[in-house]
């Protein structure tokens, strides 16, 4: 069996490469900067990622993709997080979930990240986070 030799100049420099398919993440928030920020993160985290601005493009994304991981934003225009954690909950049992938020919009201060987690939701994310509490959430999330 004759080896890639790539292989071979990676194993000698110390670099074993990843067999393991990359999992999937769908995100849907209709805020760019986010999507852009947690794609980013994720993406050099080693994990495929793809994006939605509402909750029922990233539905309509998963039945034709699936994902190993769904995080959500709770306010966004059309289908709304809440609404997407119950409807993915029915349609894509598997798919592990965070819901995000902070807390709306035009001084709103409603709080439906403890509804979420009733709902079915795998964890929570209080929004603004960092790098680091992302990508710990989503390691925790993906080894339910």
């Amino acid at each position: 069996m004759r080896r890639d030799p790539s292989e071979h100049e990676e194993r000698r420099a110390g670099h074993v490469p990843d067999l393991q398919t990359p999992k999937r993440i769908m995100i849907a928030d209709d805020n760019p900067d986010t999507l852009s920020f947690m794609r980013v993160a994720l993406e050099r985290a080693g994990y495929e990622v793809q994006t939605a601005p509402e909750g029922a493009q990233a539905l309509a994304m998963l039945a034709k993709r699936r994902a190993d991981l769904l995080i959500t934003d709770v306010f966004m225009p059309g289908q709304d997080g809440i609404e997407t954690l119950r409807d993915c909950r029915i349609r894509f049992p598997q798919t592990r979930i965070i819901v995000m938020s902070a807390g709306g919009g035009s001084g709103r201060k409603l709080d439906y990240l403890p509804a979420a987690a009733l709902i079915g939701a795998d964890a929570t994310l209080r929004m603004p986070i960092n790098v680091d509490q992302l990508l710990d959430a989503v390691r925790e999330v993906l080894e339910l």
